[in-house]
């Protein structure tokens, strides 16, 4: 078995680990963010809010956004503009593809890498959430290795073939 035929076979699997993992983070924490506002909303009425309840809110929002990035990345499920799409048919549909994914994985890997440098200043400088004391770092560090995934994941679309779109595209 050849290199590529071996990565056909164990990549898919690794992929679908990956995204169960992110699945399974990215809902986690929003179950928690939905548990927090119904806490802090309840708490508002009766008694008191839940203290930093907006500094956990905005924790939350990141582990949920950019944990679900890099899933998004390797379904294509991300806004595209369709502007040249019914020109290109074939192979030129195919390498425009890989182009769009190639600057993609150069974004998002040039953004990852410029925030993985940012979260160690924070936590070299000691940066912290004003209410909870929570080390900014650490989600930014977060933040960054979902960029890179994401990144990773649109290299390998170029070179893998990625699942067939969900048939969820009634819009059409």
């Amino acid at each position: 078995m050849s290199g590529a035929q071996t990565a056909q076979h164990w990549l898919p699997r690794a992929v679908a680990a990956v995204d169960a993992l992110l699945a399974v983070l990215a809902g986690c924490a929003l179950f928690a963010l939905m548990l927090l506002t119904f806490v802090d909303v309840m708490g508002r009425e009766f008694y008191r809010s839940v203290p930093g309840a907006l500094e956990l809110s905005e924790m939350l929002m990141v582990v949920v956004l950019f944990c679900a990035l890099p899933m998004v990345s390797w379904r294509a499920e991300h806004v595209c503009f369709e502007l040249a799409d019914a020109i290109y048919k074939g192979r030129a549909e195919r390498v425009s593809k890989a182009v769009m994914d190639l600057i993609c994985a150069a974004a998002f890997g040039g953004v990852g890498w410029a925030c993985w440098g940012y979260a160690r200043r924070t936590l070299e400088d000691g940066d912290v959430s004003a209410n909870l004391g929570v080390p900014v770092g650490l989600f930014v560090y977060l933040m960054a290795a979902m960029l890179l995934l994401a990144a990773a994941m649109h290299l390998m679309r170029c070179f893998v073939a990625p699942p067939a779109p969900a048939a969820t595209e009634a819009y059409e």
